[in-house]
């Protein structure tokens, strides 16, 4: 994979993990926080997937399923403090 269609790719996963991210009723308090899961966890799913060409699976239910999975585990690590309600 070249490293425009690398970036691209991983901009993409970004850009998913934060749409699944800010529809969750709990987000952290620290944005800055939320930036650095999603791009962590965007890091992690592309070097799991490398080189899925997404014909053998469907890419939105893999990278739901690997959201909520990596959203349940931060919600039962995180401090309370450190989650944001939102209404």
């Amino acid at each position: 994979m070249s490293l425009i269609a690398a970036t691209h790719a991983l901009c993409e996963t970004v850009s998913d993990l934060t749409a699944l991210f800010v529809a969750q009723p709990e987000l952290p308090a620290d944005s800055r926080e939320l930036c650095s899961l999603v791009i962590d966890w965007a890091e992690e799913f592309e070097r799991e997937h490398a080189g899925e060409t997404w014909a053998d699976c469907e890419y939105l239910e893999v990278i739901e399923t690997f959201f909520s999975a990596h959203y349940r585990a931060w919600l039962e690590a995180a401090a309370p403090r450190s989650v944001r309600i939102v209404s």
